[in-house]
């Protein structure tokens, strides 16, 4: 059976910071910013931040893509549909287990970033998007990528977001295009990782 598009809810946050634990298991900037040791609640809290978020930021949209022949969320995308020019804000906070400088450098640096190419502009994000290894290959990314872009074709903005060198080529099939490259400091050995983070932006239509 084909899988399914839907809206993602609060019940939803513990299998969605499920899947982004099993989205992340591999890639080799996870242990140079998320070494650990963690807290036993740190997927739990983890999941209560989405919430607080989905709460207070009312341009949040939370997609899922289900197996029906399970009923199990195989992918997740937060979009965020700024239809007035803003200002990004940052979010993310620092807990147990992360390595601070390089987090601050890693994520500060994207967040800096966003606001010289995106500061004082209407558009639409793609802040998060992530699947469950097992279902790789089955086009989940796809419809949560085009679900945000149907939108943003309806209300003629333009989508943008950060990409890692792993998704870069997929988000070009979609239509984006670089508009920025950071490069971050070798100081934090990212060994055989590329720690280039990818600013992309798909023109409004």
């Amino acid at each position: 059976m084909p899988l399914v598009l839907e809206p993602a809810v609060e019940a939803d946050a513990p299998r969605i910071v499920e899947v982004e634990r099993l989205a992340y298991a591999t890639n080799p900037l996870s242990p140079i910013l998320f070494p650990g040791p963690f807290p036993p609640d740190a997927l739990e809290k983890r999941a209560e931040g989405m919430v607080t978020q989905l709460k207070e930021d009312p341009t949040t949209r939370w997609m899922k893509v289900v197996d029906p022949e399970t009923s199990e969320m195989v992918a997740f995308a937060k979009w965020n549909i700024m239809t007035s020019p803003t200002t990004p804000k940052a979010t993310r906070t620092f807990g147990p287990g992360c390595n601070v400088g390089a987090c601050e450098e890693y994520f500060g640096g994207i967040h800096k970033k966003r606001n010289e190419l995106m500061g004082g502009k209407a558009y639409c994000l793609l802040d998060l998007l992530q699947t469950d290894p097992k279902y790789q290959g089955r086009g989940a990314g796809g419809m949560l990528i085009n679900w945000g872009l149907d939108v943003a074709d309806e209300l003629h903005l333009p989508a943008y977001l950060e990409s890692s060198p792993v998704a870069h080529r997929l988000y070009q099939k979609f239509g984006f295009q670089d508009i920025g490259e950071l490069q971050l400091d070798p100081k934090w050995n990212y060994g055989k990782a590329n720690p280039s983070i990818y600013f992309m932006l798909r023109e409004a239509k």
